[in-house]
């Protein structure tokens, strides 16, 4: 009986030091998780100052490509006042 309890005593003597590894491994494993997490959110955060950079550049070209079109309409219709203004100047009198 006393040879049985010392075996077991044993036992379970060997088995607490085959988990030191394992806890060891377990926190190596934590701490690679952890940095994972933090690596992940600073990735988040870039990526959203990236979409937040290209969407106001994104809205700065389209003010710029509305204002060009504003203008191209004005010129457009200036050029057409003057090509109007000169046909008129050319345009032969009636006979009178």
């Amino acid at each position: 009986m006393i040879r049985t309890s010392i075996f077991a005593f044993l036992l379970m003597a060997a088995g607490c030091t085959d988990l030191k590894p394992l806890e060891a491994r377990i926190d190596e494993l934590q701490q690679q998780v952890n940095k994972l997490q933090s690596d992940i959110a600073k990735s988040a955060n870039n990526a959203a100052a990236a979409n937040k950079a290209t969407a106001t550049t994104a809205a700065a070209a389209s003010s710029d490509a509305k204002q060009a079109l504003s203008i191209g309409e004005a010129n457009t219709s200036a050029i057409d006042k003057l090509n109007a203004k000169i046909e008129q100047m050319f345009r032969k009198r009636p006979a009178e």
